[in-house]
């Protein structure tokens, strides 16, 4: 999608490098791992000989498609521009594994560029979604040379948000599966990617899903082995790595997201274990009004937010580049560490760091008569404490999940619809006489309890605007086994009440006079996640023994379920 607004000049200005120099390409260098294998990399390079700073693509969407008038213009600037295949990617060998071999590969390809006499010795890495990740996986190991990175929309850790975030299975994984193919691209692509059911996604047990969607892969039999976190998801993991990484970061994403975690789980962990002072004050982190195909249109779902909604990225990327790779120094070091649109207000701020210091976790509690079934119910949330109140209940048949507003593109989409529904729990604030303002990760407290020996609790945050619209803003979820462990797995004595206590996404709003705060609580949010089949099996991913649970909620003195907001002072 093109640009449909004037750009925003938000970001700081300054000189950036000039385009003056021609570019030629390199076609099929091929890269040697520890293994022997041989991946194939491009380089768009200036044409005049010499040694310049590079920035490395490692990408498994194929390197000719990946060529972006970005990187075009950034050779023009002075940069060697050098995109690879990924391991048995197009024109790499050995076997494409999902994050398996990433670390590995990415250590060993930075360390050969640095040997490379067409390289300075300083080397950057660029690129979103997977190709974020793979810059984290390259710096895991501190290879020489990685002097600065910018991942974009980078997903966090293989088990904490793609494929599985607190025990759910993110079920279009199968689609990227799909599309991905064993060598190269199976169809023509989703498009924006998750953004559609699937006739494969009813697959039960899940483990099937290959079977209706005519693949076969070896990745998504092991995937589906491993339900709990053990040293397979480990292997596939970088956030161990924070404490040796030695590169200074700017990290950029957008609220909806959909690896929103990402961004900022990296941004915290890199600020506080990163392994010198120097790394870890030159962390950055960028959030806007965007999906995952970000920094593109300032109205998503007919919400529109504002002249400043699109900003100069790829300027303000140059600019970090120039001074990390080049020795510029431009200001760099001296910006402010986090830059974030708020909503509802419509503006951008900048902050000293994430979390921000003038948050204040303010609880929200629920509410009701014992009938916050649907948008329609009894239920309510404020930030007084229940005294004595009922439970609220609801039925959650894994036959029939609630069927999500999905259109991960959309963003702000309006949760009404599913909010109809019985076997959804609803809370809503009185309408606000005065603004209220979150800026930060959101988190719930659920006293609960269910028929079943395990099920899951979803639950989702909105910002209902008088027109009645409940636009997302959030969402967590918890497999209600991993209360405890996720790697020891304990499931639940019938009816007994349990304390669960889980993150949601992070949000960035003013709730402005005249809206209301809602939170929904619900057992599914297929088919963005797979349905938890209740049965108690010890593995959910290959089981299809369907139990109808019946859950309840808790409000009351002692077990007064709520969710926390990052409450900050309103600004201006």
């Amino acid at each position: 999608m093109p640009i449909d607004v004037p750009v925003a000049q938000v970001l700081p200005a300054g000189d950036i490098s000039p385009r003056t120099h021609k570019t030629r390409i390199v076609h099929d260098v091929m890269t040697p791992m520890r293994d022997g294998v041989l991946l194939a990399m491009d380089l768009i390079r200036p044409v005049a000989d010499g040694a310049w700073p590079v920035v490395l693509v490692r990408t498994p969407y194929n390197k000719v498609g990946s060529r972006t008038t970005f990187l075009e213009e950034l050779a023009q600037r002075g940069y060697i521009v050098a995109i690879q295949d990924t391991r048995g990617r197009d024109n790499s060998d050995g076997e494409f594994f999902p994050y398996r071999t990433d670390r590995a590969d990415g250590f060993d390809t930075v360390e050969w560029i640095a040997d490379q006499p067409w390289c300075d010795g300083n080397i950057g890495m660029w690129g979103g979604s997977y190709v974020g990740q793979t810059q984290w996986f390259a710096a895991a190991d501190a290879p020489k040379g990685l002097k600065a990175i910018v991942p974009i929309v980078s997903p966090p850790d293989a088990f904490f948000n793609e494929p599985v975030c607190n025990g759910c299975f993110l079920l279009p994984m199968g689609e990227w599966m799909t599309w991905m193919g064993r060598r190269s691209f199976s169809s023509a692509g989703p498009g924006i990617p998750f953004d559609d059911m699937q006739d494969y996604f009813v697959a039960m047990p899940m483990s099937t899903l290959p079977d209706l969607a005519g693949n076969d892969y070896s990745w998504w039999d092991e995937m589906m082995a491993h339900p709990n976190l053990d040293d397979f998801w480990r292997s596939c993991s970088y956030m161990d790595a924070w404490p040796q990484i030695t590169v200074p970061a700017l990290n950029i994403t957008g609220w909806w997201d959909m690896n929103f975690p990402g961004s900022w789980m990296n941004y915290e962990g890199m600020r506080t274990q990163g392994k010198t002072e120097a790394i870890r004050n030159n962390q950055r982190l960028l959030i806007g009004p965007w999906p995952h195909q970000g920094n593109r249109v300032r109205a998503l779902n007919g919400v529109d937010f504002g002249d400043e909604a699109i900003v100069n990225l790829d300027d303000h990327i140059v600019r970090w580049f120039d001074h990390w790779l080049k020795g510029i120094d431009n200001g760099v070091e001296a910006d402010p560490r986090v830059r974030v649109f708020v909503l509802g207000a419509n503006e951008w701020r900048t902050y000293e760091d994430w979390p921000l210091a003038e948050a204040t976790p303010t609880p929200f509690y629920f509410h009701s008569g014992g009938k916050a079934n649907t948008l329609l119910g009894d239920g309510e949330i404020s930030t007084e404490e229940p005294a004595s109140e009922p439970n609220d209940s609801y039925i959650y048949d894994p036959a029939d999940p609630i069927g999500a507003v999905w259109k991960l593109a959309d963003g702000p989409v309006d949760d009404r619809i599913p909010s109809t529904r019985e076997d959804m729990l609803v809370y809503t604030s009185d309408v606000l006489t005065e603004p209220i303002e979150a800026i930060g990760r959101a988190s719930v407290v659920l006293y609960a309890a269910s028929s079943a020996k395990d099920t899951d609790w979803h639950v989702r945050l909105c910002d209902v605007h008088p027109d009645g619209s409940a636009r997302f803003l959030a969402h967590g979820m918890l497999r209600a086994r991993f209360r405890e462990s996720f790697e020891t797995p304990v499931f639940m004595e019938a009816d007994e009440v349990y304390r669960f206590e889980f993150g949601l996404d992070a949000v960035g709003i003013r709730f402005l006079k005249g809206h209301r705060i809602r939170v929904e609580v619900m057992g599914s949010w297929y088919p963005e996640y797979d349905r938890n089949t209740n049965s108690g099996a010890a593995n959910n991913f290959i089981d299809d023994q369907l139990v109808v649970a019946t859950n309840r909620i808790y409000h009351e003195v002692g077990k007064a379920s709520h969710i926390v907001l990052p409450v900050v002072p309103v600004a201006g």
